[in-house]
């Protein structure tokens, strides 16, 4: 695996979500939600992600917004991704952007699909950039 145009596909499984809220309604400006995912690659485990969702923003009609950050470790190095997206549920396929990595993956620019399924099993389908290198 590595960042020269690659595309890396795999199967995300939570382990583990805790919410934090930040108020008593349904959501709260600042409600965070952490978690972790086992990652795996041709069923084999090959790593895991871990993360947090804020609510950034509030609407009106009771729309809201999260910011999530997330990090990667995969054999070869770290990959870091970040979204913003409307939150609902269940929550439809999206993207989020690539911002950096580590090892094999150092500058890593691209984005990232990702299918939550279900509850159990989430796709994700990475794009990589190609490097100047």
């Amino acid at each position: 695996m590595s960042d020269n145009g690659k595309v890396i596909k795999l199967v995300a499984k939570p382990v583990r979500r805790d919410v934090f809220k930040n108020g008593s309604s349904e959501a709260n400006l600042g409600d965070r939600s952490m978690f972790t995912h086992a990652l795996y690659l041709d069923e084999k485990e090959v790593g895991f992600d871990g993360g947090a969702c804020t609510v950034v923003r509030m609407e009106d009609d009771g729309r809201y917004y999260i910011l999530c950050n997330v990090s990667m470790m995969l054999p070869d190095g770290t990959i870091a991704f970040q979204t913003f997206v409307e939150e609902s549920f269940p929550p439809p396929p999206f993207y989020a952007a690539i911002t950096g990595g580590t090892g094999a993956y150092k500058g890593a620019r691209g984005e990232m699909h990702i299918d939550p399924a279900s509850p159990e099993t989430h796709y994700y389908t990475i794009y990589l950039d190609g490097t100047d290198d």
